[in-house]
């Protein structure tokens, strides 16, 4: 018996049906309307269009967009239609890092049989391991990295931070012989060996070297990254567009969702952010956080960062659904219970944003010293989002404009942002995490006076610093190094 005709498939319609589909969503690409390639997205993978290896692509597409369900779903797509394949499902870890997933990766890793790269899997074995909070685990793997593939910066970099090299002689020796085999590396990871070899100098107390080691690195790593002076001052400019405290109660007045759930955490890179986003996440309340870069994607929906920008969203949009679409992210990001620590690098020029339409929201703005936290950022080599960095004329002028924004948010946000000097948060601990806790509305609780005991994973370049109980050792950081910061003193205090 032939099938009744509505339920006859026809492979050319059918056809068609998926090229429209994938039309659309290269449309939607162009146009950077992220709703439409969420939406359009997500029928491309109902539908299991066949698009084999584009699968990936759009899986890293969608986790940009913050659809990590997604995401998730066309990898298994990508995977099946590889056959399953070991190099496949290596790839896998270039979707995890995206969505911040590193427990998952150090697992699936563990798991793993060494394959034809084992350079390459031993450097993601280790760096993941470092991050997890385990230690000896990291070093195995990051010194067989080191060892397997001598050009390995990335690998020596991440060992760099693991170690103290003023009581690893032989280690320090290895990687100071290592220089001429970086001759023909890759920039980012010749720039990546440069940064180690200033951390190894710096622990052996030769503060010569270390500042030329840092700052060749640096030199590699500028032409890598497009920093401009005139945008930095643009886009400060509008952050603060057109906003007083008036204009925030009129919008946040608008929002009928509940939008307490996220701690925001701001200020320099290297200015204790990372301590206090510890902090928090050791309370029971407060289950995750992270660099999530959400605020970003709400700007795009917004089209812009002025109050302006914010009010036409509101008319257009409601507050309420930008307060759904933000708790939206979170559990896609975060699927347990408990509050969210957000510590995004530009959550400054964002801040309006997130005081108007996300008005329960704490806010928390770490400060400090400014030449210990330039020297800081100047040996730290970030993962592209500080593209001032490498540079200490740059890193006046970045420090400048952040400055002014603090003194401007200061005055329309009062008591609702807390600042913090990191000088005093170091000193006087337990007055500040108790000031921290009541700011975010957060009982007092032990674990929080002993976040280095946190398990947590840790991402930034003070993976190691946060698992050490809280001291001093930050403050005047700088000083060794202060005949070479010149050129930031000139500019910044000039």
């Amino acid at each position: 018996m032939s099938n009744p005709p509505e339920a006859r498939r026809d492979p050319d319609r059918e056809t068609v049906a998926a090229l429209g589909l994938v039309d659309k969503f290269q449309r939607a690409l162009q146009r950077e309307d992220r709703a439409e390639i969420v939406d359009t997205a997500r029928q491309v993978v109902a539908g299991r269009v066949p698009l084999a290896g584009q699968w990936l692509p759009l899986s890293l597409i969608a986790a940009q967009n913050g659809e990590v369900s997604l995401a998730r779903e066309a990898f298994e797509l990508y995977f099946e239609s590889c056959g399953r394949t070991s190099s496949a499902a290596f790839l896998k870890v270039d979707l995890l890092t995206q969505i911040g997933a590193w427990e998952e990766i150090l697992a699936l890793l563990r798991d793993w049989p060494r394959d034809s790269r084992p350079a390459t899997y031993a450097a993601n074995r280790g760096a993941a391991a470092l991050f997890c909070g385990h230690p000896d685990e990291a070093r195995r793997y990051l010194e067989e990295a080191t060892i397997l593939l001598p050009q390995a910066g990335a690998a020596w970099l991440s060992l760099a931070l693991l170690v103290d090299f003023a009581r690893e002689a032989d280690l320090a020796e290895r990687l100071i012989a290592s220089e001429p085999a970086m001759a023909g590396a890759p920039p980012a990871e010749l720039g990546n060996y440069y940064y180690a070899l200033g951390k190894a100098h710096a622990d052996r107390g030769e503060p010569a070297r270390a500042f030329a080691a840092y700052a060749r690195g640096a030199a590699v790593m500028k032409p890598l990254l497009d920093y401009s002076r005139e945008q930095d001052r643009i886009n400060a400019t509008e952050a603060v567009s057109g906003y007083g405290a008036a204009s925030i109660a009129a919008l946040a007045s608008q929002q009928s969702e509940p939008t307490g759930r996220t701690i925001f955490v701001m200020g320099q890179p290297r200015s204790g952010t990372t301590l206090v986003e510890q902090i928090l996440t050791s309370h029971s309340a407060v289950t995750h956080g992270g660099e999530i870069y959400r605020l970003d994607l709400l700007a795009n929906d917004v089209r812009g960062l002025s109050c302006a920008a914010v009010g036409k969203y509101v008319e257009e949009t409601g507050a309420p659904a930008a307060a759904r679409l933000w708790q939206h992210w979170l559990d896609e990001l975060f699927p347990s219970p408990g509050r969210i620590v957000d510590k995004t690098l530009t959550t400054s020029r964002l801040l309006g944003l997130a005081a108007a339409l996300l008005p329960q929201a704490p806010l928390i703005w770490l400060t400090r010293d400014p030449l210990d936290c330039a020297w800081s950022c100047f040996r730290t080599r970030f993962a592209g989002e500080a593209a001032w960095s490498y540079d200490l004329e740059d890193i006046a002028f970045h420090f400048r404009l952040e400055d002014e924004l603090l003194v401007r948010w200061r005055e329309i946000l009062g008591d609702r942002l807390l600042v913090v000097p990191f000088e005093d948060l170091v000193s006087e601990t337990e007055p500040w995490i108790r000031r921290i806790l009541a700011h975010c509305g957060l009982p007092d609780e032990p674990h929080a006076y002993a976040p280095h005991e946190n398990p947590r994973p840790v991402t930034t370049s003070s993976a190691i610093q946060v698992r050490r109980p809280i001291n001093r050792s930050g403050i005047g950081s700088a000083e060794p190094y202060r005949q070479f910061l010149e050129p930031f003193t000139r500019a910044y205090y000039g």
